[in-house]
């Protein structure tokens, strides 16, 4: 009951953020469409797309709303309420705050624009007020301002408004003697209405096709990153130990039963001696468990199936996910190591809890290094990757990691990469080597928020050599 009732607490908390943040946002975009609708149409085609824009968003949210029920009772698992619901659902999440970011991105630019130039005009002002002749400042005794007296002869000339036939349009004739219409782009046959219809379009149009492609493109464009660690020392019966890790499965809207089954064969077909789980078994949900749990039979390895809890296991329920876990053979590493015989040689898994457990990570680690033996090679599962730091220094020689997802958004341009979530991680994605000891941080397979993945979800192959 006490469980329960933190659950429906934590709910209605997540909820009130979630829905204020994305709320606001919604408000953010809807107010930019009508502004740019008042811009660029007619009177009666303003109050027509202004509706139907406002209809989409009104179904969009039952949508969106509906992810959340569907967890709870298990229908996301029927493709066809995927399809319709789901990622409909997600991908409008997506869509919408890309398109925030977009508008507060324009909005800044052209306010640091507009303050660039006024600051300029303002700096010529005063630089021609000061620097003028008295001769040609009296020669222009009808300038009203400074910035009049301060116009050359070849732009001063430049100004008239046409009569009747031109409905009061301001004609400006530059330098070069081009008269161009107010309100113009100077892009010939195209006005400055057509222009910001042609513009807002595609603003509008970015953010959803950019989110349907990524989804489409990489969310279960599942890839096999094979290494092959170096340990000169390492002990003749673990050469050529092949592990296959899985991080960040997130059973739930974006990972159903049948997707995990289809992960599963895919790690049994690398013939794997041992696989290891770097927790986020499940997204945020008990209910998501179940789907896990039936799934889980599919995946075989010689010497099993090892795992360390995330802290998205922790929001759903730590206690009831590792005893699913424990049901279907996986053995759960909590603060606690295994020590395996392989070809006679010591092997020792170790595996500590997620940070949510609200214990230090000096205290997890100390709890799993008890009674290790010291002619053991060391490999150590950890949702977090930060705690590789506490790792080395404690003489392990290979540490197993995930949650970062390598930020899911993420590419390479020319062969740079540019990973914003290098920002937050020092450790985000990928091999790390420092002394002896090595780390490898997987980007996960599953998905979190949106059906989103341009960091393409992974599934890690190690082979442990003391060969060069």
């Amino acid at each position: 009951m006490h469980f329960l009732m933190e659950r429906y607490i934590q709910f209605i908390f997540f909820f009130a953020i979630l829905f204020s943040v994305f709320g606001f946002m919604q408000w953010f975009v809807i107010r930019s469409y009508i502004r740019w609708l008042a811009r660029t149409v007619s009177a009666h085609a303003f109050h027509r797309f202004r509706s139907a824009g406002l209809i989409f968003f009104a179904l969009a949210n039952i949508l969106f709303i509906l992810r959340f029920p569907s967890t709870e009772m298990g229908w996301y698992q029927h493709p066809l309420f995927q399809a319709l619901v789901i990622y409909p659902g997600g991908i409008f999440f997506g869509a919408v705050v890309l398109a925030f970011i977009l508008l507060v991105a324009i909005s800044a630019g052209s306010g640091l624009l507009s303050l660039s130039r006024r600051a300029w005009h303002r700096f010529n002002e005063q630089t021609s007020t000061g620097t003028m002749p008295s001769a040609v400042q009296t020669a222009a005794p009808e300038a009203s301002s400074p910035s009049d007296a301060a116009l050359s002869p070849a732009t001063a000339t430049a100004s008239h408004t046409s009569g009747s036939g031109s409905k009061g349009t301001t004609a400006i004739t530059g330098s070069t003697g081009t008269t161009v219409a107010a309100g113009a782009t100077g892009i010939p046959g195209l006005s400055r209405r057509q222009f910001l219809r042609t513009a807002g379009t595609a603003l509008a149009t970015a953010p959803v096709a950019f989110t349907i492609g990524a989804s489409a493109a990489t969310a279960h464009d599942y890839q096999i990153n094979r290494l092959r660690l170096h340990y000169p020392g390492l002990p003749s019966g673990l050469e050529g130990l092949r592990i296959v890790q899985l991080s960040d499965i997130h059973s739930g809207i974006y990972m159903t039963e049948t997707q995990m089954r289809d992960i599963f064969h895919l790690a049994n077909e690398q013939n794997p001696d041992l696989v290891a789980i770097t927790g986020d078994f499940v997204d945020n949900s008990p209910s998501e468990i179940p789907a896990l749990y039936r799934a889980l039979p599919d995946l075989k390895s010689e010497y099993g199936v090892f795992g360390c809890l995330g802290n998205h296991d922790h929001y759903a329920s730590a206690p009831m996910v590792a005893s699913a876990l424990r049901q279907q053979g996986v053995q759960v590493l909590t603060n606690d190591s295994r020590t395996l015989r392989v070809n006679d040689e010591p092997l020792t898994l170790l595996g500590v809890d997620d940070i949510e457990s609200r214990s230090t990570n000096e205290l997890r680690f100390g709890q799993a290094v008890q009674n290790v033996p010291q002619d053991s090679f060391r490999i150590l599962l950890s949702h977090r990757p930060d705690l590789f730091d506490n790792a080395r220094m404690q003489g392990i020689d290979l540490t197993l990691a995930g949650h970062t997802h390598g930020g899911q958004i993420g590419f390479e341009i020319m062969g740079v990469p540019l990973y914003p979530i290098h920002l937050f991680h020092d450790y985000a994605k990928g091999l790390y080597e420092i002394g002896g000891s090595k780390l490898y941080v997987n980007v996960g397979i599953g998905m979190v928020g949106v059906p989103v993945r341009l960091v393409r979800p992974e599934l890690t192959v190690i082979e442990l050599t003391s060969r060069a």
